[in-house]
C-alpha cells in the first residue's frame, strides 16, 4: 500500500471513531500511540491528523498533540440554527421533485421508525431517521447546499443521535417526521417547509434543555 493510501486509510478510519463516538470530545489522540495500532509511521498519522484538523474533526496545537475537536453549546446551538434554514431551503427545492419511489422510500423508513419505537430500539431509530433526511437530500437539485449540509453533520455526527435518548423526545420525534411525509406526500412545498423547520427548531429546543444532561 502507498504512503497516500496508508494516510488516506488512517484519515478515514480515524474519521468514522470520531464520529460514532469511540472517541470522546476533547480526548487525546497521542501519534505514537496510533502509529503503533496503525502500524505506519508517524508521519503518516501527523499527516492524517492534519487532514482532520482541516475538515473540522481534531485540533493540533504545538507541542500539546492532536485532540478531538469538542463543541461548545453554544456552537452546537449555532449550527443547529444554521440546519434550520438549510433543511428548510433544501426541502422546499426537493418537493417538487420527487418521485413516487421516492415517497414510497420515505414511507417504508417511516414504517420501520415505528417498528423500531415501539420495539424501544430508539439507535435503532435514529438511524433510520438520519437515512429519512438522507431521502430528501437525495432528492434535492442543490447539491452545493446538501454538501454543506452532510459536512456539518457528519461533524456533529456524535452528537445529533443523542437527542433521542430524552425522555418523551422519540414520541415528539416520530410525530414531526409524520408531518414531514405527510407534507411531502402531498406535494405541498409551504408545509414541507413548514414542518421540517419546525422538526429541527425541536431538536435544538431539546438540545438547549437538556445540554447539560446529554454532555
Amino acid at each position: 500500500m502507498s504512503k497516500t493510501n496508508r494516510t488516506a486509510m488512517v484519515y478515514e478510519q480515524l474519521k468514522a471513531r470520531i464520529e460514532s463516538g469511540y472517541y470522546s470530545p476533547a480526548e487525546s489522540l497521542p501519534e505514537v500511540e496510533l502509529a503503533n495500532e496503525y502500524d505506519v509511521s508517524r508521519n503518516t498519522i501527523k499527516k492524517a491528523l492534519l487532514m482532520l484538523e482541516n475538515d473540522a474533526y481534531v485540533t493540533v496545537e504545538l507541542n500539546k498533540g492532536a485532540k478531538v475537536r469538542s463543541y461548545s453549546k453554544k456552537e452546537v446551538m449555532d449550527y443547529l440554527q444554521l440546519r434550520v434554514e438549510l433543511e428548510g431551503f433544501i426541502v422546499r427545492l426537493a418537493v417538487p421533485c420527487f418521485t413516487d419511489a421516492d415517497i414510497a422510500q420515505l414511507e417504508t423508513l417511516f414504517s420501520q421508525m415505528g417498528q423500531r419505537r415501539e420495539a424501544n430500539d430508539l439507535l435503532g431509530y435514529s438511524a433510520l431517521n438520519q437515512q429519512f433526511h438522507s431521502i430528501i437530500y437525495s432528492v434535492c437539485p442543490n447539491k452545493t447546499a446538501t454538501d454543506l449540509l452532510i459536512r456539518l453533520k457528519s461533524q456533529m455526527r456524535k452528537y445529533n443521535g443523542k437527542t433521542i435518548l430524552v425522555p418523551n423526545r422519540d414520541e415528539k420525534s416520530y410525530a414531526e417526521h409524520k408531518e414531514i411525509l405527510d407534507a411531502i406526500q402531498a406535494r405541498d412545498i409551504v408545509a414541507a417547509e413548514a414542518s421540517v423547520r419546525k422538526h429541527i427548531e425541536s431538536v435544538r429546543k431539546t438540545f438547549d434543555d437538556y445540554f447539560a444532561l446529554l454532555f
